[in-house]
């Protein structure tokens, strides 16, 4: 019970206490929306698979907000060279999306820093 009363507290830390430096690590915490994006987008990456507009969107449930919140982060992602938008092709075909190294970098290091956390 107290390694779950650990994690917890560890978690909470986490999300309060960022380190201003790092811009990809206050992108990832921001709200629960980027971080919801952000792991959609960095799992569909992982995965090798092309994640775009309709399916992230389908991801995400509407309880943590709606389409053009969706887009907002995404937007903002791309903006600041978190998340890469890539096109297709073939003409008829919506882009898709990955994240960047430095942003896969940053998730990797995170992961890394707490995995014995999450055992």
């Amino acid at each position: 019970m107290s390694s779950l009363v650990n994690f917890l507290n560890n978690f909470k830390k986490e999300l309060i206490v960022l380190n201003n430096n790092d811009e990809c690590k206050q992108f990832f915490f921001k709200s629960i929306m980027h971080l919801m994006v952000s792991l959609e987008i960095a799992s569909s990456s992982i995965l090798d698979e092309k994640i775009n507009f309709s399916k992230l969107k389908s991801s995400i449930p509407s309880s943590l907000g709606d389409e053009k919140s969706v887009k907002k982060v995404l937007n903002e992602g791309i903006k600041k060279k978190f998340f890469i938008e890539k096109k297709f092709l073939k003409k008829n075909k919506q882009n898709y999306y990955k994240i960047s190294k430095n942003f896969s970098l940053m998730i990797t290091n995170w992961y890394l820093e707490n995995k014995t956390k999450f055992n």
